[in-house]
């Protein structure tokens, strides 16, 4: 008997990968105020790191030695670096083609038992002059993008009962339904939902589900298939004006940069 396994096709590609490591004294700070040029996974070999955001909406992350982060392209933050001596390993990519799932598509404290393992391959190979073994990075950058997949769609036993909700969010995200049917799925009281809900994502319903509707416009204008009124329609948004106010405070830019 034969049993044949098919691979689903990739969501994205990527490249210009890049490595470097940062030492830096006490209270050092860098702003990213226009947004970090690259996709970046940025791992903290020694003292401990704070990375603070514009966005009010996003809680501070603090990275002590050992500890992993990941800041998408275009993060408008501040990097602080705390301790006496602190240095950090920063691996950079770039999107080649496709779209990051908005599941991985936003500022995240990454722990897992081979960050470091990765990180110091990645400082050993380039200080014995081996960095250009191309296909090694491409390894293990998509290594790192896999572990932090799957730390998100990983949910804790404590938030599992929002899983039917989150799953109709994402198939469904352009229905109008009112959050009383998510916390029905989730055998919840609207309250007691709305509450767990934004304890485990960080958002409201409604700003959940919005930020998946903006991200699946984003692909729609940058097919050129679609006029900003038409995508705005076809992911659910029936105002127009709220449509290009919440794309320009997600994504800082209008949705007619697109274009």
């Amino acid at each position: 008997m034969k049993t044949n396994y098919i691979t689903q096709k990739s969501l994205f590609t990527i490249g210009n990968i890049s490595f470097i490591t940062v030492q830096r004294p006490q209270g050092h700070k860098i702003s990213y105020s226009e947004g970090r040029s690259q996709h970046s996974f940025i791992y903290t070999f020694s003292g401990t790191m704070c990375y603070s955001f514009e966005d009010p909406a996003t809680s501070n992350i603090m990275a002590p030695a050992g500890q992993l982060v990941f800041l998408p392209s275009g993060t408008r933050h501040a990097s602080t670096y705390l301790d006496t001596e602190n240095e950090v390993g920063i691996a950079q990519w770039d999107l080649i083609n496709g779209e990051l799932p908005y599941y991985i598509a936003a500022p995240t404290l990454i722990t897992f038992d081979h960050a470091e393992e990765i990180f110091s391959s990645f400082r050993t190979n380039l200080k014995a002059g081996v960095g250009d073994h191309a296909m090694y990075y491409f390894y293990r950058m998509y290594e790192l993008l896999w572990h932090l997949s799957r730390k998100i769609q990983n949910i804790p036993y404590k938030y599992k009962k929002l899983q039917p909700a989150l799953d109709e969010m994402t198939v469904n995200f352009a229905d109008h339904r009112k959050i009383s049917y998510y916390a029905n799925m989730a055998g919840m009281s609207e309250p007691g939902f709305r509450r767990l809900f934004t304890e485990f994502t960080g958002l409201s319903p409604i700003d959940y589900r919005n930020q998946i509707r903006l991200q699946e416009a984003k692909k729609l204008l940058r097919s050129g298939e679609y006029r900003i009124d038409e995508a705005a329609e076809a992911i659910g948004f029936t105002n127009l004006s709220f449509f290009c106010r919440s794309y320009k405070r997600f994504f800082g830019h209008s949705p007619g940069k697109e274009k």
